[in-house]
């Protein structure tokens, strides 16, 4: 009898610990399909700012999306938003190769956290360079997509 005892609890774990492996795959595949819709969310920021094309840019945000720019004030909702990259585009900001460095979800809620390297050229004056690190809250549509929902960023200091 104590031997078919200490089977059962043998077999429980075994059973309880297949379950664990098997939720954690399934988080880490719900992970990796969350960062594959952002990282090409992200191409699409980078290849319409780019081309001047702040209306495909708003449109990868949510309607009640909200841009936090460092110094400035909150950008609220997708026209504003559109608003707020035009200008950006036309101060100078050429470009913005977004690097992802981590991903985390929680059901249709993501976090992005990355870097940004901007090529800045205002009117008459030679390009640069700046970076930025940023953290995104991204938001998963009816049609799978995932969209910008809140935006924050601030500079890096410069390379020594």
């Amino acid at each position: 009898m104590r031997c078919f005892r200490s089977f059962g609890l043998v077999a429980v774990i075994a059973l309880l610990s297949s379950v664990a492996h098997a939720g954690s795959k399934s988080k880490n595949a719900g992970v990796n399909e969350a960062r594959a819709g952002i990282e090409a969310a992200n191409a699409k920021f980078s290849a319409a700012f780019e081309h001047g094309d702040a209306a495909t840019v708003a449109a990868l945000y949510t309607q009640d999306a909200i841009v936090l720019p460092p110094d400035g004030e909150m950008v609220k909702g997708r026209q504003a938003i559109g608003e707020f990259w035009k200008a950006t585009s036309k101060s100078g900001v050429k470009s913005a190769k977004l690097t992802t460095v981590d991903v985390g979800r929680s059901g249709d809620i993501a976090y992005e956290v990355g870097t940004v390297l901007l090529t800045v050229q205002p009117e008459g004056k030679e390009p640069a360079t700046a970076s930025a690190k940023y953290l995104v809250v991204w938001k998963r549509q009816a049609d799978g997509s995932w969209r910008l929902h809140r935006d924050i960023w601030n500079s890096l200091p410069p390379v020594k």
